[in-house]
């Protein structure tokens, strides 16, 4: 039991760890009208993590990956909507996840299928939040409706690119990061 626990530990700290390193080492800019937005493994690791712990554990640790990387970078004005969607991405995708799981019953192709559309769920999420939260930004710093609805969308191109990426990558890479999780847990 005690062993249990200190592995469940090690392992939200690794991929809290890996969340932030997957922003901090691996970044490219992508020009946009709002914000400065960059294709990263953060997401990627972000969903990883929320698949194979579970969506509560991967809240937490997504959470706190990408709340690290925005303390240290200087994104400090991002963490409350980083902290809010990204608890609420992981909490609806990884309990759809887990009605997936349990509905594949050990199939391993039913189970995939479940991964693919958790992660093109995610990446819906992702684009509606930040494109939502991008007009709420605007017009609390005093731009009006309309502005701040062309400028948000005109930033859009970035955040879909950023979640096909992820939902991609994750795609291939879940199978063999699922297999190594397993044998270490």
């Amino acid at each position: 039991m005690k062993d249990q626990k200190i592995k469940t530990l090690v392992s939200m700290a690794f991929f809290t760890a890996v969340t932030f390193l997957g922003i901090q080492a691996f970044r490219i800019p992508v020009p946009a009208v709002v914000g400065t937005p960059f294709i990263h493994f953060g997401h990627v690791f972000v969903v990883i993590g929320m698949l194979l712990q579970g969506g509560k554990k991967g809240a937490v640790t997504g959470t706190a990956g990408l709340l690290i990387f925005d303390l240290l970078n200087g994104y400090v004005q991002s963490i409350p909507q980083v902290f809010v969607e990204t608890i609420v991405k992981c909490l609806l995708v990884g309990a759809l996840f887990a009605w997936f799981q349990r509905r594949a019953g050990g199939d391993r192709k039913k189970e995939y299928k479940g991964v693919v559309i958790c992660c093109i769920l995610y990446a819906i999420l992702n684009i509606l939040i930040e494109w939502a939260m991008g007009i709420v930004g605007l017009v609390v710093t005093g731009s009006g409706i309309g502005a701040a609805v062309a400028a948000s969308t005109a930033s859009i191109p970035a955040t879909i690119f950023n979640a096909v990426f992820m939902a991609v990558a994750v795609s291939l890479l879940y199978v063999p990061v699922k297999q190594i999780y397993q044998k270490i847990m």
